[in-house]
């Protein structure tokens, strides 16, 4: 696949994470009040938010080889480049992926979150180890494609639903993208 069109596939995710999870604050119509400036993050380090301890410990950081230029070079207002406190527990985080764009909130009785995740493995490598890992932990999987590089998994759990979107990178590794929409109880 050449570059344009992997670009263009990374966009589309992109705008489909900014739009997903950006949504989690458009419910009431009033303002919120800025959160407090975040603590800069050094690439190819997955930092633990106190707010997101459960979430960290499923985490398995890279080992500082991904490059830097695989990084957004700025992130979006509300995202941080670590893996949301509103992710299901159950989702599985690919081993070894750094997280390199994350959000997500509560939309009434709904958590969401998105989170993009960077790995030097072949997409699919990536690919294989998320179908058997949602497989065995309980997911329904929908569909699954795994087309010319580029790899989509629609699975449900209960309450929880997500889709995950693996493209490769320019270095051979992945850009993994997680999007989930999970009911909360009252």
């Amino acid at each position: 696949m050449d570059r344009s069109r992997t670009s263009l596939a990374a966009n589309i995710c992109m705008i489909a994470l900014l739009s997903i999870v950006g949504l989690t604050g458009c419910d009431s119509g009033t303002q919120e009040p800025d959160a407090p400036a975040a603590e800069a993050t050094e690439f190819g380090a997955a930092p633990v938010p106190e707010a997101a301890e459960a979430a960290a410990t499923r985490a398995q950081p890279g080992d500082g080889s991904i490059a830097a230029d695989r990084f957004p070079a700025e992130l979006p207002a509300g995202f941080t480049a670590e893996i949301p406190a509103t992710l299901p527990s159950n989702v599985p985080i690919y081993p070894g992926a750094t997280p390199a764009l994350g959000s997500g909130g509560n939309v009434g009785n709904s958590a969401r979150a998105g989170v993009q995740l960077l790995s030097n493995d072949p997409p699919s490598k990536v690919f294989d180890h998320y179908k058997a890992e949602l497989e065995a932990g309980g997911w329904e999987i929908g569909d699954a494609q795994n087309a010319a590089g580029m790899t989509t998994i629609s699975a449900s759990n209960g309450g929880s639903n997500m889709v995950l979107f693996v493209q490769p990178s320019a270095d051979g590794g992945s850009d993994i993208f997680v999007v989930t929409e999970a009911e909360q109880d009252n």
